[in-house]
This record gives structure tokens, C-alpha cells and sequence, in this order.
């Protein structure tokens, strides 16, 4: 399966709407389900919405490509929605990250050598960083980078979910020297937010858009 991130599956709510309802009486398509979903989570939604596509989506095609998308964007539907609760209503919504872990492990169980498995690695070690377990994170990267022998890019879109529109990368990292550039400052034993902070600015610098 050809990796695509997020934003490419992504089309606006108003379509998505339509498109659901164009095939009334009729089972959208796993592309047409893909795309809704994505939509919703594209857009910042956090009620729950795509998680709930996502989940009919592999239901109805577990065997599809689009399924094995809609398992991974499960576990960064629920990452995405911490961050955004954190940063918009300064609420800690652990929950999030614990469903996010739950379908993350999924997608590591199910894909094993799939087209997202070192994003997996990535954003599990970015969870485990985010509760202050900086050994589980560093772990995790060591596994991304033993992943990066079959999927040698992990996409960033940003590190993490901000309102700052100045932590946007949106380019495509080398997945080894990804996981180095996450463990370099966590070695140093540098916070959450300065290990961000250095990674944005070494993807910037390194990543390919």
C-alpha cells in the first residue's frame, strides 16, 4: 500500500455530506468512507465522527487498503483530539491518549511490516514522551528505526497539534534519522515541549515537503 498522509485523503465536510447522502439506499465505497472520515478529522472535529467512519470503514472492508488507513488514522484521530483538547480548553483528556495507544497497538498487530508502521512507532513514542515515560518513548523509537528498513519515510504534518500555524512541517522524514533527532534531546533529558520544539526545527531543516 502507497503511504498517504491524512490531508491527501482529506476533502472538505460540505463534501463529504453530499457524498454521503448522493448514494442513499446504497454502501459507500471503503475510498468514499476514507475520505468522510478523513474529512472530519482534517477540519479538527473532535466529536467523535471520524473514529465512528473509521470504524464502519473496516467493518464493511476489512481486507481493503483503505482499511488498513482507517486503523491507523483511528489511533491519530485519538492522539490528534488530546492535543487539541489540551491546547483549545486546557483539558487533559488521558482517555484520548489511552484509546489512541488501544488503536495504535491494533494497527502494530494487524500491519506488521504495513505502510504506516514507523509513523506508528512515532507517535506511540510521542504519547509515552507526553506522559513523562521517556525510556517507553525511546524504546519506541528504537523499534521505528529498526522499521525504517522497509518504510524509510514517516510523514509530518506537524509534531504535534497546534494553533501555531508556525509548527506546521508538512514534509516527509528520513525514518532513522527521524528517530535519532526525537532521541538526541531526550537523552539530554529535555521536556515534551522542548523535544518538540527541536524536532519541528530539525524536520524543517532535513525533510523533504
Amino acid at each position: 500500500m502507497l503511504k498517504q498522509p491524512l490531508f491527501q485523503f482529506a476533502v472538505s465536510a460540505c463534501f463529504a455530506i453530499a457524498l454521503a447522502g448522493s448514494a442513499v439506499g446504497k454502501t459507500p465505497s471503503a475510498a468514499q468512507l476514507l475520505k468522510q472520515g478523513s474529512s472530519y478529522q482534517a477540519a479538527d472535529d473532535t466529536s467523535d465522527r471520524a473514529p465512528d467512519i473509521y470504524r464502519q470503514l473496516i467493518r464493511l472492508f476489512p481486507k481493503s487498503v483503505e482499511a488498513e488507513a482507517a486503523q491507523f488514522f483511528l489511533g491519530t484521530y485519538y492522539e490528534r483530539k488530546f492535543f487539541i483538547l489540551e491546547q483549545r480548553s486546557k483539558t487533559q483528556d488521558w482517555e484520548s491518549l489511552n484509546r489512541a495507544e488501544e488503536e495504535l497497538y491494533k494497527y502494530k498487530g494487524k500491519y506488521p511490516k504495513g505502510a504506516y508502521i514507523a509513523d506508528t512507532f512515532h507517535i506511540l513514542a510521542t504519547i509515552a514522551l507526553r506522559r513523562g515515560y521517556s525510556t517507553t518513548a525511546a524504546s519506541w523509537l528504537q523499534n521505528m528505526k529498526q522499521a525504517g528498513a522497509a518504510d524509510k519515510k514517516v510523514y509530518i504534518f506537524r509534531m504535534t497539534w497546534s494553533p501555531n500555524t508556525n509548527d506546521v512541517v508538512k514534509a516527509y522524514c528520513d525514518t532513522r534519522a527521524l528517530a535519532d533527532a526525537n532521541l538526541d534531546p531526550i537523552n539530554r533529558k529535555m521536556s515534551f515541549d522542548e523535544v518538540m520544539n527541536e524536532v519541528t526545527n530539525w524536520a524543517r531543516r532535513s525533510c523533504t515537503p
